[in-house]
């Protein structure tokens, strides 16, 4: 009988252990240290990694607890500014009776950054969880959340998404610390606002919200900070994984928030007016709102001249465009339109066609494919041999393809231009979405031809003006156009004229700088 209340004791707890942290609220520390250490090791499963060290505060007999996960502390600073200190330097935590003293310890022994009390096993549990050491001492319904954390990981590297000729050569890494430093670095405003959120009922990973206070408008803050808050899921551990959850249609193939590697490209979007936000865990962030011309713009565009970087942003539209149409216009062209090609250009494409058993149609879907295919080796491949491979795997495929007549040369002429063109687009996503939407044009202008490409376009025009990003239209500046703002859309203006933040977003602050924007010259 006595074993089998064992057995459903044993069982209540599990459960009651078992499943989300919020449900230990109610759990609360005892004045047992062995039972606190007990429990504590149960509700975590009793892991290996979870370290526990118990002692005797100097010569009294009062015994406390340390619990910590070995990988996510600095062993150092617990063995000799918590361990150490306790051990040999005890009369100064002790009161006139020569007990052991909280209060004195938290205030007068322990030399680091932060600590704070604890009384329930959820903050315990989730502070230890986060590289937090708890300390229990006998006698005390409460224990110590001391600050020792040390995480691992690689050190700042340069951009692989986003790289860039000038600027910058800095990336986000994987640890929330670094990452803020680097944004701190930049921006010595104390305006400059961290907003940290816990989301994930498992993972509980640090969700970093920034913005510029002064600048961002409160009613974007309050409403991201609402959508965020409202994310209810087991586990998260990238930025964009929060964004798909926030924003109001997650089936739209074109991003809707800006993903971005770059620290300099956040500072700039939140001195604009905009949000962004970083995860503990993810080598990246996230930049809220989002419009189209806003990811076709490029780091270097600001370090040229205006003209140079305003033909180099139009000449990112073309390709845009080429990347979308090109291969739909060949096949409308050729396929219901000969006429308007010139005489010896349409008999040079009826030579190079000659032979081969598919129509223009297939031919572009089976390039399409293959060139799916070697973007996707390229990627997964090793870095070592990656390049190589898909560079020699298009040479020796395209022209064995064209040697065995599978398909003719223009063609294969064709689709290399326009996965060039699709390279040119500055932000990964928008160029992925571009190589998605290129199918349905293609089957498109082999079914009417050159009304069907038009059909297309307006059928995405009306998309694009139906997308919203947090209540920013998709197509802004352009449309509704804001002379003012689109200053830097299609083209950069020069920054001596972009003296004011963009409307659109309706920054707090709408002065970026002097309205002249350039030094007088000296008139002696």
């Amino acid at each position: 009988m006595l074993s089998l209340l064992k057995k459903l004791a044993s069982s209540k707890k599990d459960r009651i252990y078992e499943g989300r942290t919020e449900h230990l609220k109610q759990f609360r520390l005892s004045a047992n240290i062995g039972d606190n250490t007990t429990r504590l090791l149960d509700i975590m499963n009793n892991s290996f990694d979870i370290k526990t060290r118990t002692f005797k505060i100097g010569r009294t007999n009062t015994r406390a607890a340390v619990i910590y996960i070995s990988e996510l502390v600095n062993d150092f600073i617990i063995n000799n500014n918590i361990i150490k200190s306790l051990i040999l330097e005890s009369t100064f935590v002790t009161d006139k009776n020569g007990k052991v003293d909280l209060d004195l310890i938290k205030d007068s022994m322990l030399s680091l950054a932060e600590v704070k009390e604890a009384e329930t096993f959820d903050e315990i549990v989730l502070g230890i969880m986060s590289g937090d050491t708890f300390l229990c001492i006998q006698g005390f319904a409460k224990g110590l959340l001391i600050s020792a954390r040390q995480y691992k990981g690689r050190t700042v590297g340069q951009p692989n998404l986003e790289p860039s000729v000038k600027g910058p050569q800095e990336a986000f890494v994987e640890m929330l610390s670094v990452n803020l430093g680097l944004i701190r670095r930049r921006i010595r405003d104390p305006n400059l606002t961290f907003e940290i959120h816990k989301l994930g009922r498992r993972t509980k990973a640090d969700v970093v919200l920034m913005y510029i206070k002064g600048i961002a408008h409160k009613d974007l803050i309050d409403k991201i900070r609402e959508k965020l808050l409202a994310i209810d899921i087991d586990r998260v551990t990238t930025a964009v994984e929060v964004s798909k959850l926030m924003i109001d249609k997650p089936n739209s193939i074109f991003p809707l928030v800006q993903v971005t590697e770059r620290p300099d490209r956040v500072v700039a979007a939140m001195n604009e007016g905009r949000v962004a936000m970083i995860i503990e865990g993810a080598p990246d962030g996230i930049i809220i709102p989002v419009t189209l011309p806003i990811l076709m713009q490029s780091p270097d565009d600001y370090f040229e001249s205006w003209l140079a970087a305003s033909v180099i942003r139009i000449t990112r539209y073309v390709c845009f465009f080429i990347s979308i149409l090109f291969p739909a216009i060949y096949i409308s062209t050729t396929s219901f339109h000969p006429g308007m090609l010139p005489t010896r250009l349409v008999l040079s494409i009826t030579a190079s066609r000659t032979g081969v058993p598919f129509p223009a149609v297939l031919e572009a879907l089976l390039m399409e494919f293959t060139l799916e295919i070697l973007q996707e080796a390229g990627i997964r491949l090793p870095r070592v041999v990656g390049q190589t491979v898909s560079i020699v795997g298009g040479l020796v495929i395209g022209q064995a393809a064209v040697q065995a007549g599978v398909v003719s040369p223009i063609m294969v002429i064709v689709i290399s231009i326009t996965a060039l063109s699709s390279f040119a687009i500055p932000d990964y996503s928008l160029s992925m979405a571009s190589r998605i939407i290129r199918i349905p044009f293609i089957l498109l202008a082999v079914t009417f031809g050159s009304f069907g490409i038009a059909m297309g376009l307006l059928f995405l025009l009306a998309y694009f003006s139906s997308l919203k990003s947090f209540g920013l239209s998709y197509l802004t500046p352009v449309a509704p156009f804001r002379p003012r703002d689109s200053r830097d859309a299609l083209i950069r203006g020069p920054l001596w004229s972009m003296h004011r933040r963009p409307e659109f977003l309706r920054p707090e602050d709408t002065q970026r700088q002097a309205p002249t924007g350039r030094s007088k010259p000296n008139e002696s």
